[in-house]
């Protein structure tokens, strides 16, 4: 892509409303961390999709494994509000 290309671009996004500006604002974020290497920290939105889609799993343990559904169910609870209040404590807005 040229430079022309991306002032042309950039003049155009002036024009868009708000909220497009942001989506592409943060997709130009998304792929920059992506290229240098920093590991991705889900959103409050993914999260919330994270957990819904755990808790929406039927869970049929084997019968020698020695955890039940219930188990499992609040071992992944755990671990989604840990990944949640580490977020919050690191301040992260991603």
């Amino acid at each position: 892509m040229s430079a022309t290309e991306l002032k042309d671009l950039f003049d155009r996004v002036q024009s868009w409303p708000k909220s497009a500006q942001d989506e592409l604002l943060s997709m130009a974020n998304t792929i920059e961390n992506a290229l240098r290497g920093h590991q991705h920290v889900a959103s409050e939105v993914e999260l919330q999709i994270s957990e819904a889609a755990i808790t929406s799993i039927d869970v049929k343990p084997d019968a020698g494994s020695g955890a039940d559904e219930d188990d499992i169910l609040e071992s992944m609870k755990r671990l989604v509000a840990g990944q949640r209040k580490s977020e919050k404590e690191s301040g992260s807005d991603a």
